[in-house]
């Protein structure tokens, strides 16, 4: 009976364990762990109570493994957070494991029934932490990896679970129930269990390479399309400025109103050619690297069609250690997020702050911009975009930092020049 109740206890520390660890956390750590171990002292009491007070085996039943297993899955959908089919998925992975190592722990106890209770828990409790530790460390974490590419589709793989839950009860307890290592279709049921404890890994790593692949190529598409929108939009800009360096005939118009004295003409038309440049160039020079310029320009003028006021404050020179199309990529990117991110906001207060210096050895590049006050952020959440501002600071030894705090959102980048 001794040896039956630390069981039961194992297995309850177990579910706390996967229930704390699987997913992610809606709270703090500190609640979180209060909450489950709250729930492990007030089960084991239950237990004691079924085990020593009554004697009905049904309502022993109910309170050892009903209650137990309801209790778990209750709290891990209070205490987590992110898709719910992500999270059935997962507890029913669990449930699958936790099927395999109830039938091996009863086996144990058949099978070594004549060892002292305390040496058969032993036995137990390493191979529980075995499989414990295998599930947490290498199949929930295959599978928050690849639940970021996987928007959709779960159903199919929460019938998966169901078909492997059933087999594994057929397998070990219908028709005849495996109680030790001696019965004849142990060999079938370890096999079984070994082969669907190892699909998962299978599955996700697999999963997880072809959406790497996938989304490799993308990034590179996304960072050729927009290097080109740049390079189309800096050859416009090139061209509408070569033709206004075509002055004759302005000269001749300014000629003519010169000679006549109508300098009020003359001023006018002056001021015209002047608003005309200040179109195509923007007012102002934000520092002398062309490409950030032409970056910050282009994208100031979107912003201010979204209704978005924009502070700029940049220093760069003309001679960065760093190509135009990794400039594009790290700074368009940024801004182009800041302005989405912005424009979906209600209300005003609708302004982006962006912040460029140049030193001898690093480049810093850091843009505010308003966010929802309760935004939650995290990396499960990093688009394409960027994923690819990391890859190419990455490429640099250099550093990011995402931050959502106080209503506002920060993006914060450093880049060796050397």
């Amino acid at each position: 009976m001794t040896g039956t109740i630390v069981e039961f206890i194992l297995l309850l520390i177990a579910h706390a364990a996967a229930g704390i660890y699987s997913s992610t956390l809606k709270y703090s750590k500190k609640i979180t762990y209060l909450v489950w171990g709250t729930w492990v002292v007030l089960q084991t009491g239950l237990l004691f109570f079924a085990e020593f007070v009554l004697t009905n085996w049904a309502l022993q039943f109910f309170i050892g493994f009903v209650l137990s297993l309801v209790g778990q899955y209750v709290i891990f959908f209070a205490t987590t957070k992110g898709r719910l089919a992500q999270r059935i998925f997962t507890m029913l992975t669990y449930s699958i494991f936790f099927c395999i190592v109830m039938s091996l722990l009863t086996m144990i106890s058949g099978t070594f029934s004549e060892l002292h209770w305390a040496l058969t828990s032993l036995i137990q409790a390493v191979l529980l932490s075995a499989i414990v530790i295998y599930f947490l460390r290498y199949v929930c974490t295959l599978c928050r990896t690849a639940s970021k590419n996987i928007k959709a589709g779960w159903a199919p793989l929460i019938f998966v679970n169901i078909v492997f839950i059933i087999t594994i009860i057929l397998s070990s307890v219908f028709p005849v129930r495996l109680t030790s290592f001696n019965d004849p279709a142990v060999i079938t049921f370890v096999f079984l269990s070994i082969s669907i404890m190892a699909v998962y890994p299978v599955i996700f790593s697999s999963i997880n390479h072809m959406s790497e692949a996938a989304e490799k190529r993308e990034i590179e598409t996304q960072n050729k399309l927009l290097v080109a929108q740049i390079e189309a939009e800096t050859a416009q800009l090139a061209a509408d400025s070569q033709s206004r360096h075509d002055r004759r005939h302005h000269n001749l118009i300014m000629l003519g109103l010169a000679k006549d004295g109508d300098y009020e003409s003359l001023k006018e038309y002056l001021e015209s050619l002047v608003e005309d440049d200040n179109k195509v160039w923007g007012e102002t020079r934000y520092c002398e690297n062309t490409t950030i310029n032409m970056i910050l320009t282009m994208y100031k003028r979107r912003a201010k069609e979204n209704g978005i006021s924009v502070k700029i404050s940049a220093k760069a020179s003309n001679n960065l250690a760093i190509p135009p199309q990794d400039l594009v990529i790290v700074i368009a990117n940024l801004f182009e997020n800041a302005i989405n991110a912005t424009a979906k906001l209600k209300g005003k207060g609708k302004n982006i702050d962006i912040q460029i210096k140049e030193s001898p050895e690093r480049l810093l590049i850091k843009i505010d911009n308003p966010c929802r006050a309760n935004l939650s952020f995290d990396e499960t959440l990093y688009g394409i975009g960027i994923r690819s501002v990391i890859t190419a600071t990455t490429k640099y030894e250099g550093m990011y930092d995402f931050t959502a705090e106080d209503g506002v959102f920060s993006a914060k980048i450093i880049l060796n020049l050397r």
